[in-house]
């Protein structure tokens, strides 16, 4: 027995290369070859893989339970594609085991006559027999060994026994030796067959395509079921599966794939009447892309529904020639005919049988697929419905947007109207336009930002956040721009103004929104320094003051301060002095009163118009006179020149009037 088992491993080191198989073709019961059986399985794996990708993507209004049953109809499809091909490998391996079988009977046969001497009648020699192939071989060898084990297994058993019962001890000794020979003649069985093992499983990972691309039909099969792990995970009764497609889902896949899909489909709820308008061309964009996705694994869906109704009735029309011909026998033929037609008529049935494993996986995979087309179809019917009401709310926002934008347009008209119908004057209605531009466009800004987004609470919370970080950052920013609309009211500074703000005197040269430029004026003359000063519009807020020229009145007030004797007569020192300052006042009286009209305009109430005063007060030193006159500016110098000679001569003109020594006289200029 050990001769005979490695005489059988020795023989595996002389096997031949394994041949080629033929070209596939289709056998006599099943009109299908190997490569078209393989064809329709991947092509079911792939529309499998397309309808997962399908049934991943986010779509809102999809029913959990129906991505469930969609996941699972899908699943079921493929699991009945490969028991299509399990089918239809069992009927293609057998016959054309059968046909190997019956060429090698034909050739034994032939070569009976000359098998003593390996010589033809012809003198020749005769060709060798065909030689197994390798998994055949693996498969006789390991039964070999097998038998062998169970041989010596028993020869164990039984010299235990005999070795139990003796009692001598030299036949101990005998019979301990020969069951330790037994022992290892079996430890070496076990070690070949573990090798025979070793040999058959990479014989079948090199057929499986661990290492090369898989060969045979059975193999190519495992390797497209073992890239669809879900089968693995779902390997329950195929029964169960059917009723899932029809209603309830076999739990054991089904309702994985629906809790699964559970937060896919939750995880939008879009409203497209409370939404803004990009939003909405996002939705829309968004539904269309997943129209076009759905549509084409519909057309994938239409196309693998075709192929199976194809591949079915061809199956199904060899299966009613065979029907035919069984009736037709049973119909025409006696009892006794179909005692001695027994074998055909058994074999008719088993045939029958075997069509019929084919048959029914592609029957139920029909119905499975057309039940995943009609649920594709009202997910495309419910996405269609959804864009189309994404696009009715998008015009109705687009329509509310343009309204809201006429309507600001025509009240900015209106404003504007009646402004320049009602404000003749331009300085006063130039504040007007400019708030007018500005809550143009903040209002515009507004209606546009309110219809272009959907979350206007996150957005008033978000601008109001920025807005106080702004009013913080830009606080001398904000108060210039306020400043702005103050400088330029009605009482405001305009272009040509001569005024002083933070102890500087100049003529306003330009007021922008956040700054004000002044020609810089110095002296009594308030002559130009060729200096331009630029300065915030904050600085109205700040405590010093801003003094500006009343419009039109270009007038200056100066004055002479004098100090006499205590005895002289005061109503004789009053009227002495008036007379002499209205004597030089009178020459240049009416460019002063023309300016008092034009300030008048800017005025609500009446101010007298402006003359000299004169004003006296007892000191110490005497009485002491002050005498105070409006003077032209371009003239001030010279008017005071004139002030001055004029209340001097008055002075000595008259004994009673003599001026203190140390007093003097003063002049004071730009007294305003």
């Amino acid at each position: 027995m050990l001769a005979l088992a490695v005489c059988g491993t020795g023989a595996l080191a002389s096997t031949p290369p394994i041949a080629s198989p033929p070209a596939a073709q289709a056998s006599p019961l099943l009109p299908l070859t190997a490569p078209e059986v393989l064809k329709h399985v991947r092509r079911s794996v792939e529309w499998y893989r397309d309808l997962t990708a399908v049934e991943q993507t986010s779509l809102q209004g999809i029913d959990p339970l129906a991505r469930g049953q969609l996941q699972a109809q899908a699943l079921l499809a493929v699991r009945l594609a490969f028991e299509f091909g399990k089918a239809a490998e069992d009927i293609l391996g057998r016959e054309a085991q059968a046909e190997t079988q019956a060429q090698t009977q034909t050739q034994g046969a032939r070569q009976a006559p000359g098998a003593a001497g390996g010589v033809k009648a012809g003198g020749g020699t005769a060709p060798p027999a065909a030689a197994p192939t390798l998994p055949a071989q693996l498969a006789r060898t390991s039964a070999n060994l097998a038998t062998q084990q169970t041989t010596l297994t028993s020869e164990l058993a039984a010299a235990d026994a005999r070795l139990h019962g003796t009692r001598g001890a030299h036949a101990r000794a005998t019979l301990a030796k020969q069951r330790a020979g037994i022992a290892a003649a079996l430890q070496l069985l076990q070690q070949i067959q573990s090798n025979l093992d070793q040999l058959r499983r990479f014989q079948e990972s090199a057929i499986a395509g661990q290492g090369k691309p898989p060969k045979g039909l059975r193999a190519q099969l495992a390797a497209l079921e073992r890239s669809v792990p879900e089968l693995s995970a779902g390997s329950g009764p195929r029964a169960g599966a059917a009723a899932g497609t029809m209603g309830a889902a076999q739990p054991s896949f089904a309702g994985h794939a629906a809790s699964a899909a559970l937060p896919k489909s939750n995880s939008i709820n879009f409203q497209p009447e409370g939404a803004g308008i990009v939003p909405l061309i996002g939705q829309w964009y968004a539904l269309h892309r997943n129209r076009v996705q759905l549509q084409g694994a519909i057309d994938d869906t239409t196309a693998l529904a075709g192929e199976l109704t194809a591949t079915r009735s061809r199956v199904l029309a060899s299966a009613r020639r065979l029907l035919g011909s069984g009736v037709a026998a049973i119909a025409a033929g006696s009892p006794a005919q179909l005692a001695s037609e027994r074998a055909t008529l058994e074999a008719a049935s088993g045939q029958l049988r075997e069509l019929s494993s084919v048959i029914l996986p592609l029957s139920e995979q029909a119905l499975t697929v057309s039940s995943a087309q009609m649920t594709l179809e009202d997910w495309r019917n419910t996405l269609a419905a959804q864009q189309s009401s994404v696009a009715r709310y998008l015009g109705i926002r687009i329509g509310i947007l343009l309204a809201w934008i006429a309507a600001v347009l025509l009240v900015a008209e209106v404003w504007r109207r009646m402004t320049f119908r009602y404000l003749a004057d331009a300085r006063r209605r130039r504040p007007f336009l400019m708030l007018r531009r500005v809550l143009l466009g903040l209002a515009l800004i507004l209606v546009i930002l309110f219809n272009l987004v959907s979350q206007v609470g996150s957005i008033a919370t978000y601008a109001g956040l920025l807005t106080a970080g702004l009013a913080v950052a830009m606080q001398n920013v904000i108060l210039a721009i306020v400043a702005y609309f103050f400088l330029i009211g009605r009482y405001g500074v305009r272009v040509g103004d001569r005024v002083t703000i933070s102890g500087v005197t100049g003529r306003v040269v330009d007021i922008s929104l956040l700054r004000i430029y002044l020609m810089e004026l110095s002296g009594g003359d308030l002559h130009s320094t060729g200096r331009m000063v630029v300065l915030s519009n904050a600085v109205l807020f700040q405590p010093t003051a801003l003094f500006k020229q009343i419009p039109g009145a270009e007038y200056l007030w100066h004055s002479v301060t004098l100090t006499v004797i205590a005895t002289a007569d005061v109503e004789k020192v009053y009227g002495t002095l008036e007379s002499a300052a209205n004597r030089v006042y009178d020459t240049y009286r009416a460019a002063i009163e023309r300016q008092h009209e034009l300030a008048q305009r800017f005025i609500e109430f009446e101010t007298a118009a402006p003359a000299p005063e004169v004003r006296v007060r007892l000191t110490d030193a005497g009485l002491e006179c002050s005498v105070r006159y409006p003077v032209v500016a371009e003239k001030s110098a010279r008017i005071d020149q004139q002030m001055l000679d004029a209340l001097r001569k008055a002075i000595e003109g008259d004994e009673q009037l003599k001026l203190v020594a140390s007093g003097g006289m003063a002049l004071k200029s730009a007294d305003s």
